[in-house]
C-alpha cells in the first residue's frame, strides 16, 4: 500500500510504500548472528582513510556476540524510466554479550533505524545489500576499550548506535546471507565524546 506518493515529471515517480504480509511477498522479519572482534580503531580505519584495521589487544581486546531479530518497515519505490529503486526500510533489536579479556561479560542493547540499499546491478550473479541506520546502545557496564580510549574522562553507557552492514546471497538462496558489519557505538558528543568500533561476520536469514 502506497501511503505516501509524488509525481516530478513523466518518467520518474516516488512512492513511500508501508510493509504488508503477503504469500511470495517481501519478507517480514529478518534474523541475524554475529561475532565482532574489538577494535582500538577509529571510524575512518574502516573505510581506507586510517593506517588500516587492527585487533584490541590486552584486557581491551575481546569479542561482541550479536543476536538481532529485524523487522521489515517498508520500502521507497522510486521509478525512474526503465529504472526501479527499493530501498528498504528496517527496526532492528540487537542483544549482545561482550566477551572482554578482562572481564566477565555483560549485556548490550541496541535499536535503530536502518535504510538497506538492494538494488544492484550484479544481483543476478550475487545478491547484496548493504544498509546503514542510527540508533541508541545501552551496555551494562562501560567498555574496557572505552575507559582505555578515554583516560580520566567520565563514559556514557548510553550512546548512539550506528550500524553498517552488507550482505552477500546466491541467487537461488536469496534468504540465507552471509553478512560482514562494523558496530560502531559513539556519545556524539551528547552522552560522552567518542566510543568504539568492532568489525564481525555473521549469518543473516529472512523470514
Amino acid at each position: 500500500m502506497s501511503i505516501l506518493a509524488a509525481s516530478f515529471s513523466e518518467s520518474a515517480t516516488l512512492a513511500l510504500e508501508k510493509h504488508e504480509e503477503a504469500d511470495g511477498g517481501p519478507r517480514s522479519w529478518a534474523y541475524e548472528v554475529g561475532t565482532a572482534f574489538i577494535t582500538p580503531n577509529r571510524i575512518n580505519n574502516f573505510v581506507g582513510t586510517g593506517r588500516g584495521i587492527t585487533r584490541s589487544q590486552g584486557d581491551s581486546g575481546g569479542e561482541i556476540y550479536s543476536f538481532t531479530a529485524s523487522r521489515r518497515l517498508g520500502q521507497l519505490v522510486f521509478n525512474l524510466d526503465d529504472y526501479t529503486l527499493t530501498p528498504q526500510f528496517e527496526l532492528p533489536f540487537t542483544l549482545e554479550v561482550v566477551d572482554e579479556n578482562s572481564e566477565s561479560p555483560f549485556l548490550a542493547f541496541a535499536s535503530s533505524f536502518t535504510v538497506r540499499w538492494v538494488d544492484f546491478p550484479w544481483n543476478e550473479y550475487l545478491r547484496t545489500s548493504f544498509s546503514m541506520g542510527l540508533g541508541l546502545n545501552y551496555s551494562s557496564e562501560i567498555y574496557a576499550i572505552d575507559r582505555e580510549r578515554h583516560l580520566s574522562k567520565d563514559r556514557s553507557h548510553l550512546k548512539f548506535n550506528w550500524p553498517i552492514q552488507t550482505t552477500f546471497a546466491l541467487p537461488h538462496y536469496p534468504d540465507d546471507q552471509m553478512m560482514i558489519y562494523i558496530v560502531h557505538h559513539s556519545g556524539g558528543r551528547i552522552f560522552d565524546h567518542g566510543g568504539l568500533n568492532a568489525l564481525g561476520m555473521g549469518y543473516r536469514r529472512d523470514f
